[in-house]
């Protein structure tokens, strides 16, 4: 009973001062809830950001083919191209190479018909590790296999907008196609997916054998893309491909111009680094507006300290010690910033709630960079913690101040 009494005695205490302890602790309840949605939406975004990563293999590297200098003094320059044998060669030399596949783009204008439907669309021709590295699903039927290619079949992976350009009123799976005068059977529609893959929906695949043998180009190509081994370091490699290519295809490895190679770890780091300096920003914002709430508490207990001046120079001429009218005061101030503070944070999760309701009721948050806002379980103790220690300190001098008060100062207080 010893333990509650000093809970009751506060509680008492902030009923008898109902308008008082209101605006004290709403300083608090606004910095907890300004806190609570502001690292919400942050994490909502940034879950939003790396759910389009999703389009990509985790540890997957793509090369491009730039202009090389032939020599040190820059006075001519030559492509930077690949065919089937530096694969090969790539694949075989790197253990850690886990899939890989050239991207060859159609040069010129594709033209794609069905009867008096056209449309225009990229052409790609890649091997069925391609969608491996860059993840496609498909809405309807399925990816490019291996016997695609090897076997040469005239066979493609659409995109929604191209399939439904060409079939506007029928579905388009098994049907055939003309692209630049060479009929295709349709074996697969490529779904909307995210933000990153929309450019998918105006793509046709092909396999990379049946692009090089009708529309007779493809042999050399500027691109192909590759994914690691879970355990492989992809800096070290991309030091190593470099140094490798260079000697193959005779260029400095110095020459920025020459090959480009992006490195998707590289950019999810970048992504996860920016978001740390972000999420530490906003809990600076939160904090110093609880910050101002707790001053607001810490000058409310003071005006209660000198109110009850009288009352505390009584229960120390009885026989009260220093501790426990620092402790009285101190277990007010807790209590005012923790009932404060539970309400900003039950009114902030309900908030969050409504808004992901929303989202979900009105928006695709599927192709959205913000998904929802997450309020996690550590995030919730976390500020819990901070309103304990609040109350602390916004008491802390009041309570000071009160144990100083002797019986003669509380006397001549009241004959005032």
């Amino acid at each position: 009973m010893d333990f509650f009494n000093p809970i009751f005695e506060a509680l008492i205490s902030i009923m008898q001062s109902k308008t008082r302890s209101i605006l004290a602790g709403f300083g608090v309840a606004w910095g907890i809830f300004i806190l609570i949605i502001l690292l919400g939406t942050g994490k909502g975004f940034q879950h939003g950001i790396f759910q389009l990563f999703n389009s990509f293999a985790k540890k997957s590297i793509w090369i491009y083919g730039g202009q090389s200098s032939d020599n040190k003094l820059n006075t001519s320059t030559h492509q930077i191209l690949f065919d089937k044998t530096d694969i090969h060669i790539i694949k075989k030399r790197f253990n850690e190479i886990e899939f890989i596949s050239p991207e060859l783009f159609y040069g010129g204008n594709a033209l794609a018909t069905n009867h008096q439907n056209l449309a225009y669309p990229q052409i790609k021709g890649v091997l069925p590790d391609y969608f491996n590295v860059k993840i496609i699903k498909p809405d309807e039927g399925r990816l490019l296999n291996i016997l695609d290619n090897k076997e040469y079949r005239r066979v493609a992976l659409v995109g929604r907008h191209i399939s439904d350009m060409l079939f506007p009123n029928e579905n388009s799976l098994g049907k055939s196609i003309n692209i630049n005068g060479t009929y295709f059977s349709i074996i697969g529609i490529i779904e909307k997916g995210s933000l990153f893959s929309q450019n998918e929906q105006n793509v046709i695949y092909v396999p990379e054998n049946t692009f090089v043998d009708c529309f007779n180009q493809g042999r050399e190509y500027n691109a192909f893309i590759l994914t690691l081994t879970k355990f492989a370091n992809a800096s070290n490699f991309e030091n190593e491909i470099k140094k490798f290519l260079g000697r193959r295809k005779g260029f400095d490895i110095s020459d920025k111009k020459a090959i480009f190679i992006v490195n998707f770890d590289n950019q999810v780091q970048a992504f996860e680094n920016l978001f740390k300096g972000i999420n530490s920003f906003l809990w600076f914002i939160g904090l110093c507006l609880l910050l101002s709430g707790i001053v607001g508490i810490s000058n409310i207990m003071l005006v209660i300290v000198k109110e009850r001046t009288f009352e505390i120079g009584i229960r120390k001429a009885i026989g009260a010690k220093s501790k426990s009218i620092i402790w009285m005061i101190i277990n007010e101030s807790i209590a005012i910033t923790s009932i404060a503070g539970a309400i900003g944070l039950l009114v902030g999760v309900i908030f969050i709630n409504l808004l992901n309701w929303a989202l979900a009721l009105f928006f695709n948050t599927k192709d959205s960079l913000f998904t929802y806002a997450i309020i996690d379980f550590p995030t919730i103790i976390f500020s819990l913690v901070i309103l304990i220690f609040s109350g602390v300190f916004a008491g802390y001098w009041p309570a000071i101040m009160a144990s100083n008060i002797t019986p003669v100062e509380a006397i001549r207080f009241e004959s005032r």
